[in-house]
Protein backbone atom coordinates (compact mmCIF):
# COMPACT_ATOMS: atom_id res chain seq x y z
CA UNK A 1 0.00 0.00 0.00
CA UNK A 2 3.21 2.33 0.80
CA UNK A 3 4.39 1.83 -2.83
CA UNK A 4 0.99 2.68 -3.77
CA UNK A 5 1.02 6.01 -2.49
CA UNK A 6 4.67 6.21 -3.51
CA UNK A 7 3.33 5.91 -7.21
CA UNK A 8 0.28 8.03 -6.72
CA UNK A 9 2.15 11.06 -5.20
CA UNK A 10 5.25 10.69 -8.13
CA UNK A 11 2.41 10.65 -10.84
CA UNK A 12 1.21 14.02 -9.41
CA UNK A 13 4.25 15.47 -8.84
CA UNK A 14 5.06 14.28 -12.20
CA UNK A 15 2.23 15.88 -13.80
CA UNK A 16 2.04 19.00 -12.59
CA UNK A 17 5.88 19.22 -13.23
CA UNK A 18 5.12 18.58 -16.50
CA UNK A 19 1.65 20.42 -16.54
CA UNK A 20 4.36 23.31 -15.36
CA UNK A 21 6.68 23.01 -18.22
CA UNK A 22 3.70 23.24 -20.65
CA UNK A 23 2.41 26.38 -19.09
CA UNK A 24 5.87 27.87 -19.04
CA UNK A 25 6.24 27.00 -22.89
CA UNK A 26 2.76 28.26 -23.65
CA UNK A 27 3.50 31.33 -21.96
CA UNK A 28 7.14 31.48 -23.63
CA UNK A 29 5.49 31.53 -26.94
CA UNK A 30 2.30 33.82 -26.28
CA UNK A 31 4.77 36.59 -25.12
CA UNK A 32 6.76 36.14 -28.07
CA UNK A 33 3.82 36.64 -30.45
CA UNK A 34 2.35 39.24 -28.10
CA UNK A 35 6.01 40.93 -28.71
CA UNK A 36 6.05 40.92 -32.03
CA UNK A 37 2.21 42.05 -32.85
CA UNK A 38 3.06 44.91 -30.56
CA UNK A 39 5.98 45.33 -33.10
CA UNK A 40 4.02 45.56 -35.96
CA UNK A 41 1.48 47.84 -34.67
CA UNK A 42 3.69 50.47 -33.48
CA UNK A 43 5.58 50.19 -36.61
CA UNK A 44 2.17 50.29 -38.44
CA UNK A 45 0.84 53.35 -36.69
CA UNK A 46 4.45 55.44 -37.24
CA UNK A 47 4.46 54.36 -40.60
CA UNK A 48 0.83 55.83 -41.71
CA UNK A 49 1.74 59.21 -39.43
CA UNK A 50 5.03 59.70 -41.29
CA UNK A 51 3.20 58.96 -44.51
CA UNK A 52 0.61 61.39 -43.52
CA UNK A 53 3.32 64.27 -42.97
CA UNK A 54 4.70 63.68 -45.86
CA UNK A 55 1.64 63.91 -47.50
CA UNK A 56 0.51 67.48 -46.13
CA UNK A 57 4.50 68.63 -47.15
CA UNK A 58 3.66 67.43 -50.66
CA UNK A 59 0.46 69.08 -50.38
CA UNK A 60 2.26 72.48 -49.60
CA UNK A 61 5.10 71.70 -52.18
CA UNK A 62 2.20 71.51 -55.00
CA UNK A 63 0.11 74.13 -53.82
CA UNK A 64 3.11 76.61 -54.01
CA UNK A 65 4.43 74.77 -57.59
CA UNK A 66 1.48 74.63 -59.24
CA UNK A 67 -0.24 78.21 -58.00
CA UNK A 68 1.92 81.12 -57.95
CA UNK A 69 4.50 82.70 -60.14
CA UNK A 70 8.18 80.92 -59.86
CA UNK A 71 10.74 83.32 -58.14
CA UNK A 72 12.62 85.94 -60.72
CA UNK A 73 16.46 84.96 -59.28
CA UNK A 74 17.18 82.23 -61.25
CA UNK A 75 19.56 80.33 -58.15
CA UNK A 76 16.44 80.78 -56.32
CA UNK A 77 14.27 79.29 -58.73
CA UNK A 78 16.54 76.16 -58.85
CA UNK A 79 16.41 76.03 -55.35
CA UNK A 80 12.51 76.05 -55.07
CA UNK A 81 12.37 73.58 -57.84
CA UNK A 82 14.55 70.69 -56.94
CA UNK A 83 13.21 71.17 -52.85
CA UNK A 84 10.10 70.88 -54.59
CA UNK A 85 10.75 67.56 -56.15
CA UNK A 86 12.59 66.39 -53.70
CA UNK A 87 8.81 66.76 -50.96
CA UNK A 88 7.18 64.99 -54.09
CA UNK A 89 9.48 61.97 -54.59
CA UNK A 90 10.18 61.62 -50.47
CA UNK A 91 6.16 61.05 -50.85
CA UNK A 92 6.49 58.94 -53.19
CA UNK A 93 9.55 56.32 -52.63
CA UNK A 94 7.91 56.40 -48.80
CA UNK A 95 4.75 55.21 -49.74
CA UNK A 96 6.24 52.95 -52.15
CA UNK A 97 7.98 51.09 -49.57
CA UNK A 98 5.71 50.70 -47.50
CA UNK A 99 2.38 50.42 -49.87
CA UNK A 100 1.92 46.69 -47.86
CA UNK A 101 0.62 48.51 -45.30
CA UNK A 102 -2.35 50.24 -46.87
CA UNK A 103 -5.63 48.87 -48.52
CA UNK A 104 -6.30 48.78 -52.15
CA UNK A 105 -8.46 51.78 -51.93
CA UNK A 106 -6.20 54.34 -50.12
CA UNK A 107 -2.94 52.54 -52.38
CA UNK A 108 -5.33 53.64 -55.56
CA UNK A 109 -5.65 56.99 -54.58
CA UNK A 110 -2.35 57.32 -53.82
CA UNK A 111 -0.59 55.95 -57.37
CA UNK A 112 -3.13 58.26 -59.08
CA UNK A 113 -1.44 61.60 -56.98
CA UNK A 114 2.06 60.04 -57.29
CA UNK A 115 1.48 59.59 -60.98
CA UNK A 116 0.33 63.22 -61.64
CA UNK A 117 3.61 64.45 -59.92
CA UNK A 118 5.37 63.79 -63.26
CA UNK A 119 2.83 65.36 -65.08
CA UNK A 120 2.73 68.50 -62.75
CA UNK A 121 6.71 68.41 -62.86
CA UNK A 122 6.52 68.56 -67.01
CA UNK A 123 3.53 71.33 -66.63
CA UNK A 124 5.36 73.44 -64.44
CA UNK A 125 8.41 73.79 -67.02
CA UNK A 126 6.21 74.25 -69.98
CA UNK A 127 4.71 77.21 -68.10
CA UNK A 128 7.95 78.51 -67.30
CA UNK A 129 9.55 78.14 -71.14
CA UNK A 130 6.02 79.65 -72.18
CA UNK A 131 6.31 82.66 -69.81
CA UNK A 132 8.26 84.79 -71.99
CA UNK A 133 5.40 84.41 -74.59
CA UNK A 134 3.06 85.66 -71.28
CA UNK A 135 -0.24 86.82 -73.44
CA UNK A 136 0.34 84.23 -76.07
CA UNK A 137 -2.21 81.72 -76.60
CA UNK A 138 0.60 79.02 -75.79
CA UNK A 139 1.09 80.64 -72.29
CA UNK A 140 -2.33 80.03 -71.64
CA UNK A 141 -3.20 76.58 -72.35
CA UNK A 142 0.01 75.83 -70.14
CA UNK A 143 -1.50 78.25 -67.24
CA UNK A 144 -4.59 76.66 -67.79
CA UNK A 145 -3.01 73.11 -67.52
CA UNK A 146 -1.03 74.04 -64.52
CA UNK A 147 -4.63 75.50 -62.68
CA UNK A 148 -6.39 72.39 -63.52
CA UNK A 149 -3.39 70.16 -62.20
CA UNK A 150 -3.67 71.98 -59.16
CA UNK A 151 -7.23 71.83 -58.85
CA UNK A 152 -7.28 67.83 -59.42
CA UNK A 153 -4.26 67.61 -57.04
CA UNK A 154 -4.35 70.32 -54.15
CA UNK A 155 -8.32 71.43 -54.15
CA UNK A 156 -9.76 67.61 -55.01
CA UNK A 157 -7.35 64.60 -55.06
CA UNK A 158 -5.08 64.97 -51.54
CA UNK A 159 -7.76 66.21 -49.76
CA UNK A 160 -9.73 63.16 -49.83
CA UNK A 161 -6.62 61.14 -49.26
CA UNK A 162 -5.59 63.10 -46.21
CA UNK A 163 -8.96 62.41 -44.85
CA UNK A 164 -8.95 58.65 -46.37
CA UNK A 165 -6.11 57.97 -44.20
CA UNK A 166 -7.27 59.99 -40.96
CA UNK A 167 -10.15 57.96 -40.99
CA UNK A 168 -8.95 54.72 -41.37
CA UNK A 169 -6.31 55.53 -39.26
CA UNK A 170 -8.58 56.61 -36.32
CA UNK A 171 -10.80 53.40 -36.87
CA UNK A 172 -8.47 51.18 -37.02
CA UNK A 173 -6.46 51.88 -34.09
CA UNK A 174 -9.90 52.99 -31.95
CA UNK A 175 -9.59 56.59 -31.88
CA UNK A 176 -13.02 57.37 -32.45
CA UNK A 177 -16.11 56.94 -30.62
CA UNK A 178 -18.28 53.82 -31.66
Amino acid sequence: MEEFFKIIVSVIIGSGLATFFVQKTFEHRLDKKLSRFNTLYTDKITVIKRLYRLLVKAEKALELFLGQREPEDIEENRKFKDKTIKVLNNFKEYFEENEILFDAEIAEIVNMITGNFHEAKVTQIQATIMEAERGSIEWEKAIEKKIALRELLVVNEIPKLKQKIKLEFQKKYHLLDE
